[in-house]
């Protein structure tokens, strides 16, 4: 039966339950991850791409970065080298790759 009381919210990012479903801190520290990658990728790119493209997630070494449309994918693709020997040498050591994705959504901005 589920247990619908009330919990303290600190509870919820620093525990597993009983379930062993994972506390919210694991989701506050990868969010926190992207974040600071976002701010560093954004500060190694180009002027004119910084505002098509953003970091959408990292998973088993993999960058995943999102951008507005073709053009903008074939530009950041140019400086793909760039940004994955800067990134291992900042921040990243372990990260093997760099994968672009297009989001049409960052073109309404």
């Amino acid at each position: 039966m589920r247990d619908s009381r009330p919990h303290p919210v600190n509870r919820l990012f620093s525990e597993i339950d009983k379930n062993g479903h994972v506390s919210l801190s694991k989701i506050q520290q990868h969010c926190m991850l992207l974040l600071k990658l976002n701010r560093i990728v954004n500060t190694l790119l180009p002027i004119p791409l910084r505002p098509w493209c953003r970091v959408a997630n990292i998973r088993q070494g993999i960058l995943i970065l999102e951008t507005a449309n073709a053009n903008w994918k074939l530009r950041l693709y140019y400086e793909q080298f760039h940004l994955l020997s800067s990134l291992r040498a900042q921040i990243l050591p372990s990260l093997l790759s760099i994968d672009i994705k297009i989001n049409p959504g960052l073109a309404r901005k």
